[in-house]
């Protein structure tokens, strides 16, 4: 019976060191109940549209899994489309509620660094806030020090000298979310197709008609004039290309179609061309001859600029017939 007791003892001791040995294998880096703590190295900045801020973070314990926050903002005089961050756009259905950005901390990691960045608008506009809730959320692994759960930036009117046109036919709209939805319509085959299927051009020509500027495959386009370009009078033409490629619309379409140009921060010219073209006509490519539309004509005398409109001025309006005659004619992109 001694000899059984004492086998009893050594399995009752090598079970204990079998639990030790696991234990070992386990996460060590946190105490039961106890999560780490990320700090942001600055919760109140200024920056100028055009321009971004970097915000890190530290926590006061490196973790062996990631550790998920959300930046969301919540006040100030500016918006949701006034910024960017590098961090994922939440959506409706992830569980971070109202429209934000999710910030993931790696494992393992000390710091994390992520970027605000204001978007530089072509509004002239006075200086905005954007104040930020910054908060634990998603596996809610680490918490927020209270004082960087606020994140106050600062933004200054950005100015440039470069003219920007922009030629939109997405009919793109914001959604109760605030997701960014490109429009649609209805297709021969009952299902729902996006407008930016549809093939619109850029272009903008010197006074000799070469091509200074093209834009041929995004959804708006855009094309710019810059400032480091030759001081000349520059004609500004969306085009419609073709109707070939997208899905047979279920009834014609006549697109909405809105060009800005703008010196972006300085001054801003907007001009709606709607139903000016329309998928049952086509573009330049079925030899449609309103494919082409003048959209203004730039004069540029260093980073002075004079914009004239076709529509309002009756010396360019007198003009328009005779420019297009000028306009060389593509036969392919």
């Amino acid at each position: 019976m001694k000899k059984l007791s004492n086998f009893k003892f050594i399995f009752a001791v090598a079970i204990l060191g079998l639990f030790a040995s696991c234990n070992d294998d386990e996460d060590t880096t946190l105490e039961r109940g106890i999560k780490p703590i990320v700090t942001a190295d600055q919760t109140s900045f200024s920056i100028t549209e055009g321009e971004s801020a970097t915000v890190t973070l530290t926590t006061n314990t490196v973790y062996n899994k990631d550790m998920q926050f959300k930046l969301e903002l919540v006040g100030g005089t500016g918006s949701f489309s006034d910024y960017t961050t590098s961090g994922n756009e939440t959506t409706i259905d992830d569980g971070y509620g109202v429209i934000g950005h999710a910030i993931d901390f790696p494992a393992y990691a000390t710091t994390f660094s992520f970027d605000i960045n204001a978007i530089l608008d072509f509004y002239p506009e006075g200086a905005e806030t954007l104040v930020f809730r910054f908060y634990s959320m998603g596996n809610a692994n680490g918490l927020v020090d209270a004082a960087s759960e606020t994140i106050t930036v600062n933004v200054a009117n950005g100015t440039s000298d470069d003219v920007v046109t922009v030629v939109d036919w997405s009919q793109s709209s914001r959604d109760s979310f605030g997701t960014l939805h490109a429009g649609e319509y209805l297709g021969t085959d009952d299902l729902m197709h996006e407008y930016c299927d549809y093939d619109f051009d850029l272009e903008i020509y010197d006074s000799g008609f070469g091509i200074l500027a093209t834009s041929y495959s995004s959804c708006p386009e855009t094309a710019t004039v810059f400032s480091t370009d030759p001081d000349d009078v520059y004609y500004i033409v969306p085009s419609f290309w073709t109707n070939a490629g997208p899905t047979d619309p279920a009834e014609e379409i006549s697109f909405k179609v809105k060009v800005t140009i703008a010196k972006p921060g300085v001054w801003m010219y907007e001009t709606n061309y709607d139903d000016v073209w329309n998928s049952t006509d086509g573009g330049a490519d079925e030899g449609n001859p309103e494919a082409y539309q003048f959209a203004g004509i730039l004069t540029k005398t260093g980073s002075t600029y004079l914009l004239e409109d076709l529509d309002s001025n009756v010396l360019a309006s007198g003009k328009s017939a005779s420019l297009k005659s000028r306009l060389p004619r593509k036969t392919s992109k």
